[in-house]
């Protein structure tokens, strides 16, 4: 599943940011220690407020959004979640923009919900210290990786500001490097459901939602 229909209308979804950069915050909403409801992803796919037709629209907008919410968790639940297609890398500005945006979105979600990843992360320090360095080591890899891939240009100009050869050597492997995205979103989804058994009634809405 995924949100193709939704957008088959562009005049519609004019006030939504793309479909890749929603489909990649969903994917990011969903996987928080905390899941937020509704009322509170909404405004992030919202790109330009005021512009919804009527509550006819509203409503079948947000029951799409909600459906593709739950069938991210759906597949969370049963360990079959994987990147799009679409996330893939080409080395070509216009082609990777799909990646960029899904990218972009989820790390959006994160950022919005960071007090909470937060929270859950000092509950885990306090009843399994023993877990906390590779937990942190494993998200900093994935924060690191969607942040490459958000912003591919500007990851390598950094990398060129540091040392040429390593930025031609990270130009080089970029692709390869790309492959393991799949890896990294199961990865982060991972920590999500671990860092959720650590709060009150949570883990049982991370599974079951």
């Amino acid at each position: 599943m995924n949100l193709t229909e939704l957008y088959a209308n562009p005049q519609e979804v004019s006030f939504l940011h793309s479909r890749y950069y929603v489909e990649g915050c969903l994917v990011g909403a969903c996987a928080c220690p905390e899941i937020p409801l509704p009322d509170v992803w909404l405004p992030w796919v919202i790109k330009q407020h005021n512009q919804i037709q009527n509550a006819a629209h509203a409503d079948q907008i947000t029951n799409e959004l909600f459906n593709y919410f739950k069938h991210c968790l759906a597949q969370m639940n049963n360990s079959t979640l994987v990147i799009p297609e679409y996330v893939k890398y080409s080395g070509e500005f216009e082609k990777d923009r799909p990646l960029r945006e899904w990218c972009k979105g989820l790390l959006m979600a994160h950022s919005a919900r960071e007090q909470f990843w937060q929270g859950a992360w000092r509950k885990m320090q306090k009843q399994d210290p023993q877990q906390a360095p590779q937990m942190a080591k494993d998200l900093k890899h994935c924060l690191l990786m969607f942040s490459t891939f958000a912003d591919p240009k500007e990851t390598l100009r950094d990398a060129e500001e540091k040392s040429l050869e390593q930025a031609q050597a990270l130009r080089k492997n970029m692709p390869l490097i790309a492959q393991s995205l799949n890896d990294t979103l199961t990865t982060y989804v991972d920590l999500a459901g671990k860092l959720a058994t650590y709060l009150p009634n949570q883990f049982e809405t991370f599974k079951q939602d």
